[in-house]
């Protein structure tokens, strides 16, 4: 493989420039205006970027084709605009660490504050209507470097999760795709390496065994109500039901439920299901004749799941692929009526596993392919094989020691002292989400601490003074908005860190089109703007207003109590 590059770009109206970097962040080189040579250094290297496909590569073919400022403007115009621009110059092999990194699509300023880094935005105009001084040249190329130094950051963090598992899947296609499959999704990989042609389209859902009026025993398992919503008899999307102790939701995903008495569990059980998706498309046989290899494929990777993690890592993203791929109109696999097929399946196995329990246990939840409850004896154990039996799936037990939860979808586990969270409420307490949302960790942590372990809100508070990232807000304001502004009108970066500060200071909100103002979810009246590295921050717990973090903590623990 040829040596990794890292580059960014910026464009202006009579400025164009593209600095390249190595993965050590050492500047290679720096083309502004005048591109002889570029196209040498662009061959001999894969380029690494961030959202590159979309714009720095299509850019830099225009830089390689010795475009003139104003061309690469014209250019640059129309890709802000979001006009298709297909060409890219063939010599340009290239990654981009943008691709797939988050549903939430964030932008480099957003990671920049989310990792506590100094969140930098070039006070240069993009529109200028002139040269570039000397100073704001500079200054552009320093912010420029940045960028790529955060790229090279990003793509260390997504080397081997992402970067290496894409590559194990490109070398399983044939030869002749494997070029053109570096730039393609991972979903559209996996659906190559199952299929050559598209898949025929079922036309009605599938489920098994049927009586003689064409019934499907399966759907004689749940409720009338969840029949007709599944068959277009009502145009419901969802279908609550109140059963075993539990709210029940049936829809067009997993099936969701939770006990509706209590909210804190000790000795929790949950059987989950294994690999129930992949195990149910083999069921039903929903990938027609590659079904024998998706078969193969699941074999497989549970022969190296222990030995080739990397490989065991490819394998199960194709597994996992193809049940989103059957709903995706764009893909080789889309098979809507399959995907139905396989969701109606799962939801009534899972609730005729909870119906079968039920005498014998507590329910506590259900969530797509796993129950967890409470019991004094063991026959949930028979009812566990029988169910095996009738479904043609493996059912796999977890014990926790304390099991707290504030809805389906938000719950803290504890196995052995090990905590297992999910959920908005409690997901960062373990780590930093640098490509989701990362505000106010501390909250998560007050919240999980206190619940698990009884500890005080202030002392957590308190321990955690000396990383003030885990304190910090980072505001965005959409792009139906205006931008970021305080009271008196100021305008602040697209990206901007915040605290709750002790001192009268400012408010940042979103201005809409209209100029009318709106708060941030959750943010203080009085905030301290720091776009500077979080780790330059002196007497900090000095400067934040504690009690503010206080009751934010309390209030959220008081929805868990």
């Amino acid at each position: 493989m040829k040596p990794l590059l890292f580059y960014d770009i910026e464009v202006f109206k009579e400025d164009s420039l593209v600095v390249f970097k190595d993965i050590d962040k050492k500047v290679i080189r720096i083309f502004h205006n005048t591109f002889d040579g570029l196209l040498d250094l662009v061959k001999e290297h894969v380029l690494v970027g961030y959202n590159n496909y979309f714009y720095d590569d299509k850019v830099l073919t225009s830089m390689i084709n010795n475009h003139s400022p104003y061309q690469i403007k014209q250019l640059n115009d129309k890709l802000i605009r979001g006009e298709q621009v297909k060409y890219i110059h063939p010599m340009i092999d290239s990654l981009d660490c943008f691709q797939q990194i988050d549903v939430g699509k964030p932008g480099l300023k957003k990671i920049e504050g989310n990792m506590g880094k100094m969140i930098l935005e070039s006070s240069v105009d993009f529109t200028i209507d002139r040269k570039l001084t000397d100073e704001e040249l500079k200054e552009v190329i320093e912010y420029c470097c940045y960028d790529v130094d955060t790229t090279i950051d990003v793509f260390k963090m997504r080397e081997y999760n992402y970067f290496n598992v894409k590559d194990t899947l490109v070398k399983m296609l044939p030869e002749k795709l494997q070029d053109r499959a570096m730039k393609w999704n991972t979903t559209t990989i996996s659906a190559n390496i199952l299929l050559d042609k598209p898949l025929p389209k079922w036309s009605d859902v599938r489920l098994g065994n049927y009586d003689p009026d064409g019934e499907y025993d399966m759907l004689k398992l749940v409720p009338q109500d969840v029949v007709d919503m599944w068959t277009g008899k009502n145009k419901k999307k969802k279908t609550t039901i109140n059963e075993f102790d539990c709210s029940i939701e049936f829809g067009f995903g997993g099936l969701h439920g939770v006990n509706v008495n209590k909210k804190k569990f000790e000795n929790v059980k949950l059987l989950d299901v294994a690999s129930m998706y992949p195990h149910i498309i083999l069921n039903l046989d929903a990938l027609g004749h590659a079904t024998g290899k998706y078969k193969d494929i699941l074999n497989q990777r549970i022969e190296v799941k222990h030995t080739d993690k990397q490989l065991s890592d490819a394998l199960k993203l194709i597994l996992n692929s193809v049940y989103g791929n059957l709903k995706n109109q764009y893909s080789m696999l889309n098979n809507p009526n399959a995907a139905l097929s396989v969701c109606i399946y799962g939801q009534v196995a899972l609730y005729e596993l909870c119906k079968r329990l039920s005498p014998f246990v507590t329910l506590v939840n259900i969530n797509t392919d796993g129950v967890a409850f409470t019991t004094s004896n063991d026959a949930y154990k028979d009812i566990w094989k029988e169910w095996e039996k009738d479904f043609n799936l493996t059912l796999e037990e977890d014990n926790f020691d304390i099991w707290i939860q504030n809805n389906v979808n938000n719950y803290i586990a504890v196995q052995n002292g090990d905590i297992k969270t999910k959920g908005g409420d409690v997901s960062r307490y373990h780590g930093d989400q640098l490509f989701k949302n990362n505000s106010i960790r501390i909250i998560d942590i007050c919240l999980v601490e206190h619940l698990v372990n009884g500890q005080d809100i202030l002392t957590t508070i308190q321990e955690n003074l000396d990383k003030p990232h885990l304190f910090q807000f980072i505001l965005q304001a959409g792009g139906t908005y205006k931008g970021t502004f305080d009271a008196s009108g100021k305008q602040y970066n697209k990206i901007n860190r915040v605290f709750a500060s002790r001192k009268e200071s400012v408010l940042l909100q979103k201005r809409r089109q209209d100029d009318g103002l709106v708060r941030f979810a959750d943010t203080p009246d009085n905030m301290l703007v720091w776009n500077d590295e979080c780790d330059k921050l002196e007497n900090f717990n000095r400067m934040i207003d504690i009690n503010f973090y206080y009751a934010l903590a309390k209030q959220r623990i008081e929805r868990w109590e």
